[in-house]
């Protein structure tokens, strides 16, 4: 059934060595998220002052309090929207509050961050156990961990409030689960892994819809495909059976959500005017924006192009990838940092992973090419939202951002390792493999420290 040969040494058990390292890589980044957490000041990370604003108003109720003044005033709204993430923070504080009374807003907001710490570091931890199921050589599976923990915007994400960090985490779970029972690790319990994990993130973020249909998708598509195999499903345990009822409780919500939405309001999302008055509206920041930055009317592809603008495929290759690479490796928050020269690195190297991959690539099984699926499908997704809104403000990038493709960043990072594996001879792996470092280390949270006076003066407290 497995669609890649397992190497039981290789995949199955992890050296002393391995996880030490792994141990070291971990600590060293909470490390540095952490010292991020203490000392960036408010007002950077991207939308931290409201999903604080939110924590804080969940924090009063143990179940989903209605909206307010100070809710819909920051764009988003609570009635109808995904909840998970703020309802968790809003225990949070209820738990810091109970353990310390006194404590301020400044207090509640680091306690949030040290948070979305230990959800990165499960992140980078779910990395590797799911590079371990993709790659079949010692030491590689730590190359993603690597790659992610370096890559500047996951970092300073990990060291602000904000529900990325969880929908990450989630995604990334699901991901590994999924991978695992497409490799002949327990059909059944994988795939409740998966699906719970898949859920859990809907209900954080409505932007995870399109992964979980793309990673249903190709889960049906396996199991169509082995059923011979898969079937009859193994004997019931008391374990499965609660895991069962988790992940039907978890789909009957989501369909709850979005199923309720779509029928009420023809929309994944109602719009503003769907729940409030214009004058309620009105204070939205998206809406003033809208106002502000965008066209009388949305374009079409068409007149868009007879404006001047470049045509989807001219978009994405000359504009749309470079871009999302300098907001990957950079910085898109409320403060910005948009690294130079270094970016050209990064398309040479994905460039020349890609021609890699063509080269080395030999007869990859179900679970690489759904890997590729999924992510492809993903991006592509991502980039017609993104293409749309340039419709709307007229290519003026307002909604561009790079943590907008991390929910499937880990498994890219998987197959770009799993790439270099594979190339031959030897030696050319082990300069592959210090290339990566080298692009990474130089391109991540040392920038920190190396740009500490100059790009990023005024973003730290004294």
């Amino acid at each position: 059934m497995d669609a890649i040969p397992r190497a039981k040494s290789a995949t199955n058990h992890s050296s002393v060595s391995e996880r030490l390292i792994l141990a070291a890589l971990l600590l060293a980044f909470a490390v540095c998220a952490g010292l991020l957490a203490f000392s960036l000041k408010e007002g950077i990370v991207p939308d931290e002052k409201a999903h604080f604003i939110f924590a804080k108003h969940y924090a009063s109720t143990w179940g989903i309090p209605p909206d307010a003044p100070e809710t819909y005033a920051q764009g988003w709204y609570i009635a109808h929207y995904p909840f998970l993430y703020h309802w968790l923070s809003g225990r949070v504080i209820n738990l810091t509050r109970f353990l310390a009374p006194a404590a301020s807003d400044r207090a509640l907001l680091v306690v949030l961050r040290l948070t979305s710490v230990l959800y990165a570091v499960g992140t980078l931890l779910f990395t590797y156990l799911l590079s371990r199921e993709l790659i079949r050589k010692k030491w590689w599976p730590l190359l993603p961990a690597f790659l992610l923990a370096n890559t500047l915007m996951f970092a300073l994400l990990a060291g602000g409030a904000n529900y990325d960090n969880l929908t990450n985490l989630l995604c990334t779970a699901g991901l590994y689960f999924l991978m695992r029972a497409f490799l002949g690790r327990d059909f059944f319990l994988n795939s409740l892994g998966w699906l719970i994990c898949i859920c859990l993130a809907c209900l954080v973020k409505f932007a995870v819809l399109p992964l979980a249909l793309l990673t249903f998708l190709a889960w049906l598509g396996f199991t169509i495909w082995k059923r011979k195999s898969l079937f009859p499903l193994p004997k019931w345990s008391a374990g499965r059976v609660v895991l069962l009822g988790l992940a039907v409780l978890l789909v009957l919500g989501n369909l709850a959500l979005y199923g309720y939405n779509l029928i009420v309001f023809r929309e994944v999302l109602p719009d503003c005017e769907d729940m409030f008055q214009a004058a309620q509206c009105a204070l939205s920041p998206y809406h003033n924006r809208l106002e502000e930055l965008g066209l009388p009317e949305k374009l079409t592809i068409s007149e868009s192009i007879r404006q001047g603008y470049p045509d989807p495929l001219e978009y994405l290759i000359g504009q749309w990838f470079r871009d999302m690479l300098t907001k990957t490796y950079g910085i898109l928050g409320h403060k910005s940092y948009y690294p130079g020269h270094i970016i050209t690195f990064y398309q040479l190297f994905y460039l020349g992973m890609f021609l890699l991959a063509a080269r080395f690539w030999q007869k990859p099984g179900f679970a690489i090419w759904s890997a590729v699926g999924i992510i492809t499908g993903f991006v592509l997704a991502v980039f017609i939202v993104n293409f749309e809104s340039e419709l709307t403000y007229g290519f003026k990038q307002i909604s561009l951002q790079g943590r907008y493709l991390f929910p499937v960043i880990a498994l890219f990072y998987a197959l770009t390792a799993y790439t270099q594996s594979l190339v031959k001879p030897k030696f050319l792996q082990v300069v592959l493999v210090v290339i990566s470092c080298a692009l990474f280390i130089f391109g991540g949270p040392l920038k920190f420290l190396t740009l500490a006076d100059k790009a990023f003066a005024g973003w730290f407290l004294p």
